[in-house]
């Protein structure tokens, strides 16, 4: 009989526990956002892709050596009348890339950087394969879509 009042009592309490735990957070505001129509502020310490100021480029190669995966490719071309080198190609592999920003912290003129970009979705493997970094457009194809609005 002691065992059947202690459990009916032990399962108010934890009910009024529960119960408390709602109360306190139901008037709280909203942690959550609505993502297709709010995009989440990434933080200033966010790796995206690889992306690339190409006229600050120095064709140095320090970013090609540094990179543990293989995951960038240049060639450079100098210049004849200046002697100044630059990228005459230089592509980004995605699929090899770890996202562990040694490319951004090596470069001297600080114009290979990982950009903000997080939504990453190809139609196409052959599209994440050679992107070429000296290209204006390279990640336009990754800018979502216009999403309807379906909220009243």
């Amino acid at each position: 009989m002691c065992q059947k009042v202690y459990d009916i009592v032990a399962g108010v309490v934890s009910i009024l526990k529960g119960l408390g735990v709602t109360g306190k957070n139901m008037f709280r505001k909203a942690v959550t956002i609505e993502y297709p129509f709010e995009k989440p502020a990434m933080t200033a310490r966010f790796r995206g892709l690889v992306d690339l100021h190409p006229e600050q480029c120095i064709a140095c190669s320090q970013c090609v050596k540094i990179c543990p995966t293989a995951a960038l490719q240049l060639e450079a071309t100098t210049n004849p009348e200046t002697r100044k080198k630059f990228p005459g190609v230089f592509t980004y592999n995605e699929e090899l890339c770890c996202f562990c920003g040694l490319c951004q912290e090596v470069c001297p003129t600080a114009a290979i950087y990982l950009n903000q970009c997080y939504e990453v979705a190809y139609y196409r493997h052959d599209d994440l394969v050679k992107i070429d970094l000296l290209k204006a457009d390279k990640y336009v194809h990754l800018a979502p879509p216009k999403v309807k609005e379906l909220r009243p």
